[in-house]
């Protein structure tokens, strides 16, 4: 099966999953509270951890971010960079559906600590692995990953803790989330690659020092909301249609 075929099958159950979580949303309306509580009690009887459609969205960012190191390895980049921005865009949305679920202090503080790890194996483990499957090989550009996905640790731990600061509607990250990796990244690699030639691995090298650098320093970043909802979707679908042509072409 071709890569974009499989893209395609891939984004019809994701599409089918969404739909289903934003059934889930509206679970007390349809099924009532009752019955839903049961289920959760019954799964919470089996299973650890918790489940609503906040955390189920966090992991299929997650699935999808095992899509792009896959799709990456069997050398369809094109692929992997899309399913990479779509881990993005799961991971903006979580939080706002997680602010329109009824959820327990335990509950919250559970999808908190995953969207957490999630994101270290979506925004840190998956953009190095790509990086290394471009030809980042040397001592220096290995040094050059492993400092990104460090510094993407240590990002993701300083905001379990402290989270954001500033008052009113105005409020801010200290420094950058690493989710802005999946947005950043796929813009690089539209320049730092091209078909049928080397890809300009200085550039990438850079990628990972600079973004690297920018996860831990103590810059105020303002918290994303409101337009930026529609902006990151648009631009995700723009570069979806430059990865997609590339990807039709059978260049990457």
């Amino acid at each position: 099966m071709s890569p974009l075929l499989q893209l395609l099958c891939l984004i019809a159950i994701l599409v089918y999953a969404g739909s289903t979580n934003m059934a889930f949303v509206q679970a007390p309306r349809l099924i009532g509270r009752p019955f839903r509580q049961l289920a959760r009690n019954a799964v919470g009887h089996i299973v650890l951890g918790h489940f609503n459609p906040a955390i189920c969205l966090t992991l299929t960012g997650t699935a999808l971010s095992v899509f792009a190191v896959v799709f990456t390895a069997r050398g369809s980049l094109a692929a992997g960079v899309i399913c990479f921005m779509y881990a993005g865009l799961c991971d903006l949305f979580d939080g706002w559906v997680a602010r329109r679920t009824t959820q327990t202090k335990e509950q919250a503080a559970f999808g908190l600590q995953i969207d957490s790890i999630a994101d270290m194996a979506a925004f840190g483990v998956a953009p190095a692995y790509m990086g290394s499957h471009l030809g980042l090989a040397s001592p220096f550009e290995v040094a050059a990953l492993i400092f990104y996905i460090c510094c993407a640790g240590m990002r993701l731990a300083y905001f379990n803790v402290h989270g954001t600061t500033g008052d009113g509607k105005l409020r801010y990250y200290t420094g950058l989330p690493v989710t802005y990796s999946a947005l950043v990244f796929p813009v690089l690699l539209l320049f730092a690659t091209s078909p049928n030639e080397p890809p300009l691995l200085w550039l990438v090298h850079g990628y990972f020092w600079v973004l690297g650098a920018l996860f831990v320093l103590r810059i105020p970043v303002p918290k994303p909301g409101g337009i930026f909802y529609v902006i990151f979707p648009v631009v995700a679908v723009v570069l979806t249609v430059f990865w997609g042509l590339r990807m039709w072409a059978g260049a990457l």
